[in-house]
């Protein structure tokens, strides 16, 4: 087997807008956080949506704590309690609720001739947002027919999500679940999350999105998918040395999985790209 690597993040910490920088915009938080226009005046034309990891937790029923606190929307109190309740929960709707409203401002950008994209959330970080994980994982072995039904609702609705972003201008889609690294879960779990979920979610919208949209992996995903060998790396010579989001642009259309660098790394210059083709 490949060498299993956890990559190290250097951008764990979460940095908010605070309410003197919303108020010299003329708005409001939290308010301005749920509704498109306003959100899109939070984000300042280019930049990728949404401000919080809760977001699509939200969606399914979570308790989200909404203030004018520079930590942005963030999580409640605890709805699951138990394993069982996974299998409750309905499928991620992007036609509701804030997860909307940031579609409608990744759009109203676009189309303004900015460039805007969104982040999607993985299961584990999805779950954090519902209850403790460690609940959930004390009851997967004796469950795995729960947290395949739930993996299954995620992927139709994580797909969804996708397209929808896609419809809305997004050409390159960025995809993380620094949650469920392989530090947190161990070898065993991660592999599990690998085989169960990111790699039929990886195949599910390499078949639904065009050829066009790049999904942009974070490392501590496609190292999971590499060292579990089931993706390897291949590289894209690039005609120019040129910083590393820009060249994550020039690679849509030629590849479809990137991911050996953080989107947060801007001051990087690269000559090549490197990308993951699914095995």
């Amino acid at each position: 087997m490949a060498k299993l690597i956890d990559f190290k993040c250097r951008y764990a910490d979460y940095q908010g807008i605070s309410k003197t920088e919303a108020e010299a915009m003329g708005l409001s938080l939290p308010d301005a956080y749920l509704h498109g226009e306003t959100i899109a005046k939070l984000i300042g034309g280019n930049g990728v949506l949404p401000f919080d990891p809760v977001l699509e937790a939200e969606n399914l029923g979570a308790s989200v704590k909404l203030d004018d606190s520079s930590l942005g929307p963030r999580k409640g109190a605890d709805v699951v309690t138990k394993i069982e309740q996974l299998a409750e929960l309905p499928v991620l709707d992007p036609d509701h609720g804030r997860l909307a409203e940031t579609l409608k401002a990744v759009r109203l950008i676009n189309n303004a001739g900015d460039s805007a994209t969104i982040e999607m959330h993985g299961p584990i970080t999805i779950i954090n947002g519902l209850t403790d994980i460690m609940k959930i994982l004390v009851g997967w072995r004796k469950h795995g027919d729960i947290m395949d039904s739930f993996f299954e609702n995620l992927i139709k609705g994580l797909t969804a999500y996708a397209l929808a972003a896609r419809d809305a201008g997004c050409q390159i889609i960025y995809y993380t679940d620094s949650s469920g690294s392989l530090n947190i879960l161990g070898p065993k779990y991660a592999k599990q999350i690998t085989e169960n979920f990111t790699v039929p979610l990886l195949k599910r919208l390499d078949e639904q999105l065009d050829s066009g949209c790049v999904i942009h992996l974070c490392p501590k995903t496609s190292f999971l998918l590499a060292g579990f060998e089931k993706a390897q790396w291949k590289t894209l010579a690039l005609d120019e040395k040129m910083p590393y989001q820009q060249a994550c642009q020039a690679a849509c259309g030629k590849v479809r999985f990137l991911g050996q660098r953080c989107r947060k790394d801007t001051n990087i210059q690269v000559d090549r790209i490197h990308y993951l083709e699914l095995i």
